[in-house]
């Protein structure tokens, strides 16, 4: 048996079949593992997958595969329902994992950090370093972090070979998004909200394409109004009335305008298909941007360059702060993380704590 250790090992038998023991039930046994995958082993890794993660892409299964090269995590997951998330949550704060891995795309992440944070930060535990599996259908987190450069299997074939061979990750941190109750990394009304709403009216195709065709769609409606005289009827421009109150002893104390088309804001700068309308997202540590807009249809295609490209556009109010408050002159449906949330009056929105991502 050279170049390989005997280990006993205790299995969780609830977690390994629930079906066959009691909850308190455990199985031992003996595992012959070589050095490489003691290793792996011995660093606690608790994957989360979300199964329904990147549906209608080619990304769809990611998350199995994932796990299979990562080889031996140390708990596997895959949640149902929000309560088993919870429960979920509670355990890893529970085990102190070394390194939590969430596959998914941006509204499973969402999720996923809202209740890991909640876990530990009612608990006064420390947050695990976090590795991100971009497999859904909207990985803007993942692109921000510098993540997407590589595939799913490849960044988990990156991360094992690195614990075998004892070397340092790379690493990126970023505040969470704290919008109400809830942690997030990007938030948005107005524009953003209206976009998704046509995106998710395709139940069957997700991914960019879709986007772009969302895209596409608005534009030649637009054309079309311009030659016949008629109002659009794409509906991604709106007016929303509403006023953004910034913290005590910032100039402006609040946004100089009540009429907006979109309103940003986030830790993360991009916001799909590589456009990054928040570029000072990820400036300043305990703060995040907000970015309110007047901007016409036409304004924006007019200034699609600048924006794509992180500048500075005109009819828009930019500022890097730590709180501000959203009161809507109505209840208005906001986004975080391209998940749609029932409609508030008054949206509150905190720099919530810095997280450590893996990212190769």
């Amino acid at each position: 048996m050279s170049g390989a250790i005997l280990r006993f090992y205790i299995i969780d038998a609830a977690v390994a079949n629930p079906l066959a023991f009691s909850s308190d039930a455990v199985t031992i046994g003996v595992d012959v593992l070589s050095n490489k995958e003691a290793t792996v082993r011995r660093r606690r890794i608790t994957l989360v997958n979300n199964p329904r993660a990147g549906k209608g892409t080619p990304r769809a299964g990611l998350g199995r595969v994932v796990a299979s090269i990562l080889a031996t995590p140390y708990r596997t997951y895959e949640p149902k329902t929000l309560a088993e998330l919870d429960a979920v949550a509670d355990r890893i704060c529970q085990e102190e994992t070394d390194m939590v891995a969430f596959c998914g795309g941006d509204g499973t992440i969402h999720q996923n950090v809202t209740r890991l944070i909640r876990a530990h930060l009612s608990n006064g535990k420390p947050l695990p370093e976090i590795l991100l599996f971009p497999v859904g259908t909207m990985n803007n987190t993942a692109t921000s972090l510098g993540i997407t450069r590589y595939t799913a299997p490849q960044l988990a074939e990156r991360v094992r070979r690195k614990i075998e061979d004892g070397r340092p990750f790379d690493l990126a941190h970023t505040h969470a998004l704290k919008v109400n109750d809830e942690y997030g990394f990007f938030y948005g009304t107005g524009l953003p909200v209206n976009f998704l709403e046509r995106y998710y009216a395709d139940t069957k195709r997700r991914g960019p394409w879709r986007a772009v065709r969302v895209a596409l769609g608005a534009f030649g409606d637009e054309l079309f109004s311009l030659l016949t005289f008629r109002k659009p009827r794409h509906g991604l421009i709106k007016d929303l009335h509403a006023k953004i109150v910034f913290p005590e002893g910032y100039d402006p104390p609040v946004a100089p305008f009540m009429t907006h088309r979109a309103i940003l804001a986030g830790t993360i700068d991009q916001i799909g298909l590589g456009c990054r309308a928040l570029p000072d997202a990820m400036r300043e540590r305990g703060s995040f941007m907000i970015r309110s807009s007047r901007l016409s249809f036409w304004g924006i295609i007019a200034n699609s360059g600048p924006l794509w490209a992180g500048l500075g556009i005109p009819s828009t109010h930019d500022a890097v702060v730590g709180r501000t408050v959203i009161e809507y002159e109505q209840p208005t449906v906001c986004t975080v993380d391209g998940e749609l949330k029932e409609p508030s009056s008054r949206d509150v929105l905190e720099c919530g704590p810095l997280l450590t991502f893996i990212v190769g």
